[in-house]
């Protein structure tokens, strides 16, 4: 099957999503939070959101649709196809003026990623893939970063949930044994354009926990269009489902990243 409609539309759409996150950029916006004080969420968010979910639902209305802001998300039949969103992915970024966030949208069918969509508003960087055909930036294709085989060469980065009720599966990592074992280690506040950045070479492998579907879907596919492997931390294929966990790498270091995690 041919996915450059569905491509092409989730394109547009993170355009017009990335211009409102632009403008938006250091002004004054309502904000508060959902789960916790640190799990934030803004006016921008959901215009973002707004926005995405209208036109997915004008150009696919047969489509399912899970945005992160949804409060209502319906229910999912493995033949669907179902759209995840992330409007602003990287919300405490852009609340703090940290020009690091992005929009993401992936399309699923069947436990399969088809198509997706990193979009970083403040670069300009569009990162784009769809099963089988590779995965691009700004319409060029990337690859993985193929220079580093071993753990002791690679930039990791990580991320941690907002939540803190979910610290004690932030415990189960060993922090200090990766940080010896590794080049080094980053945390930028956004999971889907590490994953990006993890699909054209700028970083070698990623992991994180309790992330959420919307989060992953579109860079998951990123990165195994770009050459890469994603997995969850356990080595087991990635289920899209509430509070998984993921571990990406340019697929030279992904046995050893798992190891050590």
């Amino acid at each position: 099957m041919n996915y450059d409609l569905f491509l092409n539309t989730a394109v547009d759409l993170a355009l017009q999503a990335g211009e409102i996150i632009r403008n938006s950029f250091g002004g004054d916006f309502d904000r508060g939070f959902k789960s916790c004080p640190s799990d934030l969420v803004t006016e921008v968010d959901r215009q973002s959101e707004k926005l995405i979910t209208a036109g997915l639902r004008k150009a696919f209305p047969e489509h399912v649709i899970i945005g992160e802001e949804n409060e209502k998300a319906p229910e999912i039949e493995r033949d669907s196809f179902t759209w995840y969103v992330d409007p602003l992915d990287g919300t405490t970024n852009f609340v703090y003026g940290i020009p690091f966030c992005s929009v993401s949208i992936g399309l699923c069918r069947q436990d399969r990623v088809l198509a997706g969509v990193v979009l970083d508003p403040f670069r300009r960087e569009c990162f784009t893939a769809s099963a089988g055909c590779g995965a691009f930036l700004n319409g060029r294709p990337v690859r993985v970063d193929k220079l580093r085989q071993t753990l002791p060469e690679s930039l990791l980065v990580t991320g941690y949930p907002a939540n803190k009720s979910f610290g004690e599966r932030l415990n189960r990592i060993d922090y200090h044994r990766i940080i010896q074992r590794c080049s080094n280690l980053r945390a930028l506040g956004s999971a889907a354009l590490e994953l990006a950045y993890v699909a054209c070479g700028r970083l070698t492998g990623f992991w994180e926990n309790t992330l959420m579907p919307w989060d992953v879907a579109a860079g998951s596919l990123l990165v195994e269009e770009a050459g890469g492997r994603v997995t969850d931390v356990d080595g087991n294929k990635l289920v899209l489902e509430p509070y998984l966990s993921i571990a990406a790498s340019n697929g030279l270091i992904h046995d050893e990243l798992l190891k050590f995690l």
